[in-house]
């Protein structure tokens, strides 16, 4: 499902991992503290969380993409 509604909003190759990295981003934007974000993500080790966290994603460009998806992609029926 992902895959196909991937495609059809022109991010192909997009994958669960994907969201999950991105939710973790968002929640440290916002302010959400290491212990917190690591909790959710179900990492044992802090260090764990830092590493995931570390690499470096346009947030700002993200929500642009979803708005410019095919009408009737994401609709809730």
């Amino acid at each position: 499902m992902l895959k196909q509604y991937a495609t059809a909003t022109g991010v192909p190759g997009i994958a669960p991992h994907d969201l999950r990295r991105t939710c973790a981003k968002l929640c440290r934007a916002a302010g959400g503290g290491l212990e917190q974000i690591q909790l959710l993500l179900g990492h044992a080790s802090v260090q764990t969380t830092e590493r995931y966290l570390g690499t470096k994603q346009d947030l700002v460009q993200a929500p642009k993409r979803c708005d410019q998806a095919p009408s009737g992609v994401g609709a809730h029926s």
